[in-house]
């Protein structure tokens, strides 16, 4: 479903720059250049559980079978590193491209608090289920030089934002649970 998520995502950022003379492609791999083309990358750097969008109390539903219990969803907080890779071998003009792509991918990305609604991949546009939010936290990506060393490129200019998706959890049933008891004491 993740991946469903992140490539909607590439969708709607390329939909909004469509128009531009760089024309980019997307790419979802570890930053680098895409051969013979201008890329925007879209990298999945971090995942992690947003507690404080998450409800702990589950609700109950009876069927024929029983018991249920209906567990939240899952808000899952996704850290995302967008880069630009130029075509160009000239490196002033490369460098000049590259802050044109991200420039527009920051605005573009800014500028929606929920990925609209066209782009939301359909097992995530259930009706108990929050839209996706995105976010641009300050300090996500507080080391860069290790990141880049550790993607084996050279330090590159880049920014990040996190886009908390609401997964559906996993559900529980029970088939025996106890409706009623009855205690009685004796009194000697």
């Amino acid at each position: 479903m993740l991946r469903l998520f992140t490539e909607s995502l590439g969708a709607f950022l390329l939909s909004r720059l469509s128009g531009m003379p760089e024309n980019p492609v997307m790419s979802f791999s570890l930053p680098g250049a895409v051969s013979g083309r201008n890329a925007l990358n879209i990298f999945l750097s971090d995942m992690a559980e947003n507690a404080e969008l998450r409800s702990n109390e589950p609700e109950y539903d009876r069927s024929e079978f029983g018991f249920f219990a209906l567990k939240p969803p899952l808000r899952l907080k996704c850290t995302y590193i967008v880069s630009a890779w130029p075509a160009t071998g000239d490196t002033n003009e490369a460098s000049l491209i590259q802050q044109e792509l991200l420039s527009e991918a920051y605005r573009v990305l800014s500028s929606f608090s929920k990925l609209p609604a066209a782009f939301i991949p359909a097992p995530l546009k259930a009706d108990d289920l929050p839209a996706p939010v995105i976010e641009f936290p300050k300090n996500v990506f507080q080391n860069r030089p290790e990141f880049w060393v550790s993607a084996g490129c050279a330090f590159h200019t880049a920014f990040s934002f996190c886009a908390t998706v609401s997964l559906p959890a996993v559900q529980e049933s029970y088939d025996h649970l106890v409706e009623e008891v009855q205690i009685g004491y004796q009194l000697k």
